[in-house]
């Protein structure tokens, strides 16, 4: 038993030296070692791919570095309580490839479970400092008070996700009423109002039956599907979450108390009391309303509008054909006070995502094991997949007006096993990598949708990311969001369908407001965004 053990323990050895004796490659030098080693990655595969173990795109990356990685997959349905898990065990992953809040950032990198990075960065990261020189924002915003960066990033050029809230209506009807009255797309209020009652009281369908037209439905249970925020913008700019504005010297202010709000309300419980707005909007869920919608033959489309950061949101080419030519963007209307915004925060999407442990033995190699995913190619390996597998080149316009273009031969959309995809690793998305597509697909819908808005951004004045070194303090405000909002929101309902009253019971519910605590709430969402 003595030899054995000593045995053991020489071997553990053994594989210790021959980690720590592993040379990392010069930059952009591929394998990465000069023998091979193995990574543990903790992670939440797409839906799309069938194993990460035996992707092809895994299997290419292994023999291109010479590392093996060990996959944790965890369902992205359990990734919260899967990851919370982990991080209780005691025994960490070499590298958790998830999101991040700056929350968990700040706890788990006081803990000593992150390590910082940047000294990895700055001798291993050749592509992540690329990014950075392109676009300093990028690490500015990724770095946390302490002025060390604990996880890497996901970035995307998408410019139609600054306005989550816009607003799509039926092409066939909007044409028709344009036909019929001779107007133009609405421009103010009143102007959308009118149509909703053209659609309301006309067979816009064309299916015989006057009375089956829903002027609008939605959702809240989607990005962006709560089209009331975007009636609200007509009256006050209007937050989607967390009805608070900050203006240039951080002083922050509530939008769900101003009497510009109490009269948006009052409005859109005008057009709910009209027949304009369809009463499942606030209990259904979006497969509910995607049922209702996706309908191939026009005399069973009964929607006139429905909100969402785009189309897609609800619309979908399984369910329904060419459905990205069925609805179009409708730009913000004026209100009565001539004000006519979209509220964004003026951010194109950046994430906290990936970060190396302490108990990786060798971060070096985690680290040039990620930065591949920083460079173009790498880029294009996410986006596109394999070229001749996956993509081919087309002597074609892409939707950057450049030529040739990337043409997709295989569908994103199905179960395969050839890809990663988007929502794997981190990665730095570029505007080459998302507009050099030729435009057969979705995306030059979103592009029309964010055209019609770029004109009208109002910025709700927060910054990127809400770093804070107090975690108390985050705490206790992310506490008193979820009660403010939860209330805000359930009491919007209300007034809409009439539960509440504006006139009799505005004033309770200003109180109730104050009672959760909104001097609180103000003060903590200063400390926490603004420090």
């Amino acid at each position: 038993m003595k030899k054995l053990t000593i045995l053991l323990l020489a071997l553990l050895l053994a594989l210790t030296v021959n980690a720590s004796a592993l040379t990392v490659s010069d930059v952009n030098v591929f394998p990465i070692v000069d023998e091979p080693y193995e990574l543990t990655i903790w992670m939440s595969p797409g839906a799309t791919i069938e194993d990460m173990e035996t992707n092809t795109t895994t299997l290419w990356y292994e023999e291109k570095t010479g590392v093996h990685v060990n996959w944790i997959q965890v369902p992205a349905s359990e990734v919260t309580t899967k990851f919370n898990l982990s991080i209780s065990s005691g025994e960490y992953p070499d590298i958790y490839s998830t999101g991040f809040s700056t929350e968990t950032v700040a706890q788990y990198s006081q803990a000593g479970i992150l390590l910082p990075l940047d000294e990895l960065i700055e001798e291993y990261g050749y592509n992540i400092k690329a990014a950075f020189a392109a676009q300093p924002e990028i690490k500015e915003n990724i770095t946390a008070p302490d002025g060390h960066i604990y996880t890497l990033f996901r970035t995307d050029p998408a410019t139609y996700v600054l306005v989550r809230n816009k607003l799509y209506v039926n092409h066939d009807w909007l044409t028709l009423y344009q036909e019929a009255t001779g107007n133009g797309e609405p421009q103010t209020w009143e102007e959308l109002e009118e149509m909703l009652i053209y659609w309301r009281d006309h067979d816009m369908n064309g299916n015989g039956d006057p009375s089956d037209e829903i002027p609008m439905m939605g959702t809240f249970g989607t990005d962006g599907g709560d089209f009331t925020v975007y009636l609200m913008n007509a009256f006050q700019p209007t937050p989607q979450h967390n009805s608070l504005l900050a203006d240039a010297d951080g002083n922050v202010s509530m939008t769900a108390i101003t009497d510009e709000y109490r009269e948006g309300l009052r409005w859109i419980h005008h057009l709910f009391e009209e027949g304009l707005i369809a009463e499942e909007t606030f209990i259904q869920d979006n497969t509910q309303l995607q049922s209702i919608v996706n309908k191939n033959d026009p005399r069973e489309r009964v929607v006139g509008a429905f909100g969402g950061f785009w189309a897609g949101v609800t619309v979908s080419p399984a369910l329904m054909e060419n459905c990205y030519d069925v609805y179009d963007v409708l730009a913000p209307v004026e209100g009565p006070n001539g004000l006519r915004v979209a509220t964004t925060d003026g951010h194109l999407p950046l994430y906290l995502f990936g970060a190396i442990t302490k108990d990786c033995e060798r971060p070096d190699i985690a680290m040039k094991w990620l930065d591949f995913w920083f460079s173009n190619e790498g880029m294009v390996m996410i986006d596109y997949g394999i070229e001749g597998v996956n993509w081919e080149w087309r002597d074609e316009p892409a939707i950057n007006g450049n030529v040739p273009s990337r043409f997709f031969l295989t569908s994103r959309n199905v179960l395969q096993n050839t890809t990663w995809y988007v929502g794997t690793v981190p990665y730095y998305r570029t505007e080459e990598s998302l507009f050099g597509r030729t435009p057969t697909d979705h995306v030059p819908y979103l592009y029309k949708g964010a055209v019609a808005y770029e004109n009208y951004y109002y910025l709700t004045g927060f910054p990127q990311f809400a770093w804070c070194d107090d975690i108390d303090k985050i705490s206790e405000f992310n506490e008193l969001k979820t009660q403010m909002n939860d209330y805000i929101e359930q009491a919007k309902i209300q007034f809409i369908t009439g539960t509440m009253d504006l006139d009799a019971d505005w004033d309770a519910y200003l109180a109730q407001i104050n009672n959760i605590g909104l001097e609180r709430y103000l003060e903590l969402a200063e400390i926490v965004n603004f420090g």
